[in-house]
């Protein structure tokens, strides 16, 4: 096992004391994400309010919602069949929300519609029906700011209902989840080793993130996964080498594109004049 290995080992073991966090600055920026549906079907005739699932997934290990849409949705309904068509979003914390209420007579198989808080007009409306399809928005019949703050990762639902009006049968082509995650977060410490010409520091990161080092410490990259501390080994700067310390800059990016910075205070072993 190398030296990194044997003190990330030791800090998980809570051997290894870091020093006091020290954090002088910080920003961040959220990350946004499409998560396509899978699988198209099509609708039975009146389905009852049990529904036909289409689902889409978010990854282990981002960041909460910070809002969300659909984006892509693509009912097709022709002859009638589309003023029986009811939507409903669950998360995969368990709440659920309508998102459709009242179905346009028509659905053209080129639907491709965003449900979008922002949208000017209701879903549930004959001028959603007349003036956006096929491509336009529409606001859900229940705020999909319900959904805010909420972990993100797992199964999200798309219930599709046919509540029977009508014999004219319809397809369903699939959906998008477009979430616009929370900004990710990344503190950090000196993790209390005295390194020769290196910085050793204690962070961690809210979300999957990958770490780039730089002020006081030359560039290097580590990975960290989700609310788990790591340890980050990097080179100290000929400046700091002399002095001793210096500020470490941590920019951490998440698998959406979200970015946080955060500086650290840390020591490594002075070197000696003339060295």
């Amino acid at each position: 096992m190398d030296f990194a290995g044997r003190i990330t080992k030791l800090l998980i073991a809570g051997s290894v004391t870091a020093g006091t966090l020290a954090l002088f600055s910080a920003t961040a920026m959220a990350g946004t994400a499409d998560y396509p549906s899978t699988g198209t079907f099509g609708v039975p005739n009146n389905t009852g309010q049990a529904g036909v699932p289409s689902q889409a997934f978010v990854p282990p290990g981002r960041t909460p919602v910070q809002s969300l849409q659909l984006t892509k949705v693509m009912p097709s309904f022709g002859g009638g069949g589309g003023q029986d068509l009811e939507l409903r979003l669950k998360s995969p914390s368990g709440t659920e929300i309508p998102v459709l209420s009242i179905g346009c007579t028509t659905y053209p198989n080129t639907s491709a519609f965003t449900i979008s808080d922002n949208a000017a007009t209701s879903i549930d409306t004959a001028a959603f029906c007349s003036t956006q399809l096929p491509a336009g928005s529409g606001k859900p019949t229940q705020p999909l700011s319900t959904f805010n703050g909420q972990a993100s990762g797992g199964t999200w639902t798309v219930t599709v209902v046919d509540i029977g009006i009508s014999p004219t049968l319809g397809t369903w082509n699939g959906w998008t989840l477009q979430i616009n995650h929370a900004n990710p977060t990344i503190t950090g410490s000196d993790a209390g080793l005295k390194v020769k010409k290196k910085f050793a520091i204690k962070a961690t990161c809210d979300a999957n993130c990958t770490v780039k080092t730089g002020g006081a410490a030359a560039a290097t990259t580590t990975k960290l996964a989700a609310n788990s501390p790591g340890l980050i080994i990097a080179p100290a700067t000929k400046k700091a080498q002399k002095k001793g310390k210096g500020q470490v800059t941590l920019t951490a990016t998440d698998e959406t594109g979200g970015t946080a910075t955060a500086s650290v205070n840390a020591k490594t072993i002075k070197a000696k004049p003339g060295k």
